[in-house]
């Protein structure tokens, strides 16, 4: 079994998504250095896998048992997917910085429902900090 099989078995839901949301920031990042740099394949090729990753967010939306909040994740993805495009078109630095800023707000918001730290990966959490693991039977609709 793959490592990633074995994380969307053991994972509860919400911190699947909060290591979703980690990929993706991190492939914009790399997009940025990329674009800093004149990197224009590397460029394209993490944009290309931030955009996968939120389209498969996307993709697992419940809306008819998200009501409200899938249909508003449901036209965030799509801002952010068409803004990812906007990257590969024009070569638009602040735009990768407005999507990593963005896509950490909904980070944090993920984070708070897993009852993780909203400590982004990568950073060392606080003195005193402790996160809860939900129960991997824990299932969360949006």
């Amino acid at each position: 079994m793959s490592a990633y099989g074995q994380a969307a078995e053991t994972l509860a839901p919400a911190r699947q998504i909060v290591l979703l949301y980690d990929g993706a920031m991190r492939r914009i990042k790399e997009a940025r250095r990329a674009l800093e740099q004149g990197q224009v394949n590397e460029r394209y090729v993490a944009v290309e896998k931030a955009r996968a990753i939120i389209e498969a967010l996307q993709a697992c939306l419940d809306h008819e048992r998200g009501g409200e909040i899938a249909r508003n994740l449901d036209r965030i993805y799509t801002y952010v997917a068409f803004r990812l495009q906007r990257i590969n078109l024009r070569g638009e630095v602040a735009v990768c910085d407005e999507l990593v800023l963005r896509l950490g707000e909904l980070r944090a918001s993920w984070a708070q429902i897993a009852g993780l730290s909203t400590v982004q990966a990568g950073a060392p959490p606080a003195p005193g900090a402790r996160a809860r693991t939900p129960s991997p039977g824990t299932a969360l609709t949006i």
